[in-house]
């Protein structure tokens, strides 16, 4: 389901079977409220990003290592970012994709989390590129997540689809949670060490 999908079926849901209350109402119309703003934010930040200039010029191993600078600087946090092999020649959609789901993961974890410190790590191997990105937070139920009114997991799979990768999440309750990114890297693509 794309993300404005989501929006209009919530709506016409809400529309056809709406609830019995005013107090109930009020709450789904606030949950639709942030659905939309939401969805303007990653249409937004996408289209900001969709030809960035951090990844043509300093490849996503460069841009990824400076978004993790600027996250930690802006919410006055520690973000540790460790990098190495990843190859400086990756495709455009491939680098964009993982820059975009980075993005997205790190800003969900400073949000919700309740944690000052994450983890980053991105690295290549022989036939894929691997995305860590952990805490040490309050944690959540992935299953519900996916269930509820954020579409941040949401678009990040329909990101990583267009380029055949996977994303899994490890969480518990009051013991962080950890987003495992993998994307398989075409045939012959070398991996290139780059400092972390």
């Amino acid at each position: 389901m794309t993300l404005s999908a989501l929006l209009v079926t919530n709506l016409v849901r809400l529309k056809q079977d709406p609830p019995a209350s005013a107090a109930e109402l009020t709450q789904e119309m606030a949950k639709a409220s942030e659905q939309a703003s939401d969805l303007g934010n990653d249409i937004q930040a996408l289209s900001h990003r969709l030809h960035s200039s951090k990844l043509e010029y300093l490849c996503l191993a460069g841009a990824s290592a400076s978004l993790c600078r600027e996250l930690s600087d802006r919410h006055i946090m520690q973000i540790d970012f460790h990098c190495e092999y990843v190859p400086k020649d990756l495709p455009q959609e491939t680098s964009l994709c993982l820059f975009r789901v980075l993005q997205e993961s790190v800003q969900n974890a400073i949000k919700h989390s309740g944690s000052s410190h994450f983890e980053v790590s991105l690295s290549g191997g022989l036939d894929e590129i691997q995305l860590t990105v952990s805490d040490s937070g309050i944690g959540f139920d992935p299953e519900e997540a996916m269930k509820g009114r954020g579409i941040g997991l949401a678009s990040m799979n329909e990101r990583l689809k267009l380029v055949n990768g996977d994303l899994s999440i490890d969480s518990q309750v009051q013991r962080g949670t950890t987003i495992h990114v993998h994307v398989p890297l075409s045939p012959g693509m070398k991996s290139v060490g780059t400092p972390g």
